[in-house]
C-alpha cells in the first residue's frame, strides 16, 4: 500500500505494509500521511474551506468549478521581508519571491498559471497561504526525545501543550533560512522545552509533507523528524521549562490512546520513531509500549 523514497533513502507515507495476520511492527514500516487536516479542518480566522471531492483532490484532474476562498493571517501580511527588517513572510506578490526551491521533500514543484506552488497533496479548498509565511513548502524539524520511567516502566516523551490550541505536541519549528536543520532541532527544543541537547547524532525519522491545518493550495508544511533516545543520567537530569509558544511541558506516557491525540501528523512520527528504535535495538521498548503501538493502525 505504500511507497518507499529510495533515491532520498526515506520511508514516505502510506499504511503499513504488513500483510494480514502479520506484526507490522516485524515488518519495513511505511507510513502514508494523507491530507486529512489539510482539507477538513482549519485554525480560527480561516474562511471555510470549499469541498473538494476525492476524485478531483489531485491537480491533474480537470476541476472547471474549482473557486476556493483566498486568505492570508493579517500576521503574516505584517511581516513581510520586503517591507518589514526581520519579517519571516514571503512577498504577497509570488513573482517578487526569490529562491522559491525546484524541487522539495516531495518532488519537483508545480506551479499555477500566475505562479504560485501548488501542495503536493493536492486542492485544499482554500488559496493563499493561510497562517504560513512562505510560499509553498514551509520547512521544519521536529525533535522526538523519549526516555523509560524507571519507576513505572513506561516509554514516554517530552511533550509540550501548544499555546495556540491547548494540543499536546512534539516540540518543533520552522527552520531559519540557510540554517542547518540539526541546529534547528537543537534551537526549537530549547526555546519551547529549556532542555539542551546535541541533535546531531539523532535518527531520522521522516522528511516530507506534514498533515497541518494551516494548509492551503498554496502553502504548506514539510517537516524533518529526527529521534533522540535519553538514558541513564542525562534523562534523569534534564529540567524541562515550557517557553513562550507553550503552555506547559512534560514528560508524556506514549500510549495508543495519547498517540491518537497528538497534534498533526505528530502521532505516526513518534510510532515511526519507536518502531524503527525497536528494529535497532531489540528488547529495549517494555512490552506496553508495544502493545499500544502494534495497536495504533488496527
Amino acid at each position: 500500500m505504500g511507497k518507499s523514497d529510495n533515491k532520498k533513502g526515506w520511508s514516505i507515507i502510506s499504511a503499513p505494509s504488513a500483510k494480514p495476520g502479520r506484526d507490522w511492527l516485524a515488518d519495513e514500516l511505511e507510513i502514508r500521511i494523507d491530507p486529512y487536516r489539510a482539507r477538513f479542518e482549519w485554525p480560527e480566522g480561516y474562511p471555510r474551506r470549499a469541498e473538494v471531492p476525492d476524485e478531483q483532490l489531485s491537480w491533474s484532474v480537470p476541476f472547471p468549478d474549482y473557486d476556493p476562498p483566498y486568505y492570508v493571517a493579517p500576521a503574516v501580511l505584517d511581516n513581510d521581508g520586503t517591507k518589514k527588517p526581520g519579517g519571516w513572510a514571503d512577498s504577497e506578490d509570488v513573482k517578487a519571491v526569490e529562491g522559491l526551491p525546484a524541487e522539495t521533500f516531495e518532488g519537483p514543484l508545480q506551479v499555477d498559471e500566475q505562479g504560485r506552488p501548488l501542495n503536493p497533496r493536492g486542492r485544499c479548498g482554500i488559496a493563499g497561504r493561510g497562517l504560513l509565511g512562505k510560499w509553498g513548502p514551509n520547512f521544519a524539524a521536529d525533535p522526538i526525545i523519549t526516555r523509560i520511567n524507571k519507576k513505572f516502566g513506561d516509554i514516554e516523551m517530552l511533550a509540550i501543550q501548544r499555546r495556540d490550541n491547548g494540543q499536546w505536541a512534539i516540540p518543533g519549528g520552522m527552520v531559519d533560512k540557510g540554517e542547518d536543520v540539526s541546529r534547528t532541532l537543537a534551537r526549537e527544543l530549547a526555546e519551547e522545552t529549556g532542555v539542551e541537547l546535541d541533535m546531531s547524532g539523532a535518527d531520522p525519522v521522516y522528511r516530507g509533507f506534514v498533515d497541518d491545518p494551516r494548509s492551503t493550495d498554496h502553502a504548506w508544511i514539510e517537516s524533518t523528524v529526527k529521534h533522540l533516545h535519553l538514558e541513564g543520567e542525562v534523562a534523569d537530569k534534564l529540567d524541562p521549562e515550557a517557553g513562550s509558544d507553550a503552555l506547559t511541558v512534560r514528560w508524556l506516557p506514549i500510549t495508543e490512546r495519547s498517540l491518537h491525540k497528538l497534534y498533526a501528523s505528530h502521532g505516526y512520527f513518534v510510532v515511526g520513531a519507536l518502531a524503527q528504535f525497536n528494529r535497532r535495538r531489540p528488547g529495549l521498548l517494555p512490552e506496553n509500549a508495544l502493545k499500544g503501538l502494534a495497536g495504533f493502525f488496527k
